[in-house]
Order: C-alpha cells, then sequence, then structure tokens
C-alpha cells in the first residue's frame, strides 16, 4: 500500500512513521525545503502523551525536551505575584509531561522516520486526481505521484484542502480576535536572570511567557487581543519590565491569528484531512501538537488492516466518525480558554490574579496546577 501525506509537520510525520512500521511505502511532500527551526515552546501532555509511548517516540522526544523548575506570575514592574513548581504540574498529569520546542518535535520525529519514507522538500501538490480506485498526484516539480490514498496533513492554510474543498475563509474561523507571537532568540542577560524559571505576565487582553533556552537562549510566546500582525511588538514592549526586555530577543517571530479549522467532511474519496488542516483546535487549547500526533496514530490504526485499495474507504470513514468527537470537544475547551490567556474583562483579569495568589496557600497549588495545565499550554 501506498501513501502521499502533503506536509512535515507534526501530523504528517507521526502519520507517515507508523504507516512506514505497518509496510507502507509513504511520500511527504513539504513546500518548504529544509525543515523550520522556527516555533514556540508548548507542553506535551495527554492524548498525544501517551500516543507517543505507543509509538515509541518518547526516547527522542525526551532527548529534545527543556527543564524548568517553576513558573512565575510577574506584573508589570516585574515583581512576583506567585510561583507554581512545575514538579506540582508533573504530579497532576502523572508524570506524562513534557515541556518541548515545538521544532524539536518535528525533528525527533524526522529522526525516528523509518525506511519506506520518502521525503521530497520544496514541493508541493498542484493537482489531485482520484478515480475511485488510486488518486494521482501533480507536484509543482512536475513529477507524477499515484497512491491509494492521499492524506492534506499541511496546517491551517492546507493546500489540499484549499484544492478539493474550497479557500480557507470557508474553514478557517478566528478564536476571540487574537493574535499570538512566538520567537527564539539570543539574550544572554535575560536568560542568566530567568535561571531555570519561566516568567509568565497576564494583563487585560495579554499574556506573554519568557523561558530561557540553554545559557544565552530565550524563547517567547504572546497572545495579543485586537492587535495587527505590525503592532505586536510594541505591544509586547508596552506590557513593562517584562514585555521590554523580552522584545529584545525577538528576530524572525513567528506571527499568526489563533484561529481554528471547522470541516465538514474530513474524507473525500481517497483524500482525507488529518491535524491542523481539519482540526486546528487554536494555540490557546494547550493540545494542538498532542492531538496531531494522537490523531495521526488513529488514522493509521484504521488504514493497517488495509490490505486492498477497497480497504480503504472503509478506514477513512472510521477515522472520522471516531476521532471527531474528541477533536470537537477540545476546539470548545480553546474556545473557553481565551478568556484565561487575553482576560477581556477586569473581572476575568481579577480571577487570573486570585488563582495565582491561591497558589501560595499550602495545598491549594495542587489545584493551581491543574488548572494550569502546564507551563505554556500553547500546543
Amino acid at each position: 500500500m501506498h501513501a502521499i501525506v502533503s506536509g512535515a509537520g507534526v501530523a504528517g510525520l507521526a502519520l507517515a512513521g507508523r504507516l512506514a512500521l505497518d509496510g507502507w511505502t509513504v511520500d511527504v511532500v513539504e513546500r518548504a525545503r529544509a525543515p523550520r527551526a522556527s516555533g514556540y515552546l508548548i507542553d506535551f501532555f495527554g492524548l498525544g502523551f501517551e500516543a507517543a509511548d505507543r509509538l515509541g517516540l518518547l526516547p527522542a522526544l525526551r532527548a529534545h525536551a527543556e527543564w524548568y523548575g517553576e513558573l512565575r506570575s510577574v506584573d508589570a514592574s516585574g515583581r512576583v505575584r506567585g510561583r507554581l513548581p512545575i514538579s506540582l504540574v508533573e504530579q497532576a498529569v502523572a508524570g506524562r509531561y513534557l515541556t518541548i520546542l515545538r521544532p524539536r518535535i518535528v525533528e525527533a520525529l524526522q529522526s525516528s522516520l523509518p525506511e519506506g519514507v520518502r521525503m521530497r522538500w520544496g514541493a508541493q501538490v498542484e493537482t489531485v486526481h482520484d478515480d475511485g480506485a488510486r488518486v494521482q498526484v501533480l507536484l509543482s516539480d512536475g513529477e507524477r505521484l499515484e497512491a491509494d490514498v492521499l492524506v492534506g496533513a499541511d496546517g491551517v492554510g492546507s493546500r489540499v484542502r484549499q484544492l478539493l474543498w474550497g479557500p480557507n475563509e470557508q474553514f478557517v474561523r478566528p478564536v476571540a480576535d487574537l493574535l499570538a507571537v512566538a520567537w527564539i532568540g539570543d539574550d544572554a542577560e535575560l536568560s542568566a536572570d530567568l535561571g531555570s524559571r519561566v516568567a509568565m505576565q497576564v494583563e487585560l487582553d495579554r499574556q506573554l511567557v519568557v523561558a530561557p533556552l540553554g545559557e544565552v537562549g530565550v524563547t517567547g510566546f504572546a497572545v495579543l487581543r485586537g492587535v495587527t500582525p505590525q503592532g505586536a511588538r510594541s505591544a509586547i514592549a508596552g506590557m513593562g519590565a517584562l514585555g521590554r526586555r523580552a522584545v529584545r530577543a525577538i528576530r524572525e517571530p513567528y506571527v499568526d491569528h489563533v484561529a481554528q479549522t471547522v470541516v465538514e467532511r474530513w474524507v473525500r474519496g481517497r483524500v482525507v484531512l488529518l491535524g491542523d488542516a481539519c482540526a486546528a483546535v487554536s494555540l490557546v487549547a494547550g493540545q494542538g501538537a498532542s492531538l496531531a500526533i494522537a490523531g495521526a496514530e488513529r488514522l493509521a490504526e484504521e488504514l493497517a488492516w488495509a490490505r486492498h485499495p477497497s480497504d480503504v474507504a472503509a478506514g477513512l470513514a472510521a477515522y472520522e466518525r471516531d476521532w471527531r468527537p474528541i477533536v470537537e470537544r477540545e476546539q470548545a475547551r480553546g474556545r473557553r480558554a481565551a478568556t484565561t490567556f487575553a482576560p477581556h474583562t477586569r473581572i476575568e483579569l481579577e480571577a487570573n490574579r486570585a488563582m495565582w495568589r491561591a497558589a501560595a496557600i499550602p495545598g491549594v497549588a495542587h489545584l493551581v496546577a491543574r488548572a494550569a495545565g502546564g507551563v505554556t499550554k500553547a500546543g
């Protein structure tokens, strides 16, 4: 059996690896010419953690993970307003938890790919023809491929979805007018001051998270409400002491609107959507990478038993039937999380601050850890 996977991100690589282990031949088509180095720090736990364990990926992920001892809540002047030991967050999820840069997940997945996966960098799908028995694809480099299934695992702006389902605006739904900004840079002084701690600041319509990377590196993640991409840097700097220091390390940030993808049907003939192409929960939901790996495993399981092209349709239908309710639940949770990341009212902001004040009360910190759900939540 043969699969074409459009997209070499978390979902696409996880699927390619699992299908290859099941004996499939897999072509991964990625429009970028090399793996992307930009990205953001995420908390990796939940369904994806369990799936990564079953797929044998945890050793590689642990090797790329970061370690932090404490999450600190600070105010605009830089004063510490609350502390939460990361060990409590780990205990809240029974130790099944990692903090890791998203590009490091991609790196770990790619390094773990078995034989049977062919990477095709610098190309994208141009045309698709599904005759019911096979699917034929023309790539931008002129090569033609034929397979039993085509998987669109190419993100919120999916090329495959645009070709076969329609334009992006039909399926991409902004969340609460939020803008996400993430970056990796160098600032030895800020990194040293942070030590092994992650600093977080929440204001009206704003949240900023800054963490050290090694001896000189720092990574930042901001969620801003009602801000344009052009105004993002000044909005972060305007948050106060932490914001002014954080923007110094911004070089080539990732900037995008926080959005979800809602697609009525994920399957069309021998073409199926996976990951953010059909099921983006948004950056503030905190489960994007986790769900990408878990969803890839679910799709691979449904295709694992296929020994004939006629078996593929049943597997694709079962994947959507079983996985869609899980995605819709997490998307609803992601929409609710918008008020936590960027409180829009004074009441919402004070509720957030009260939670952090409660963390100092003996015995209550465990409850705060469960509510926090991680260091960054962006997943």
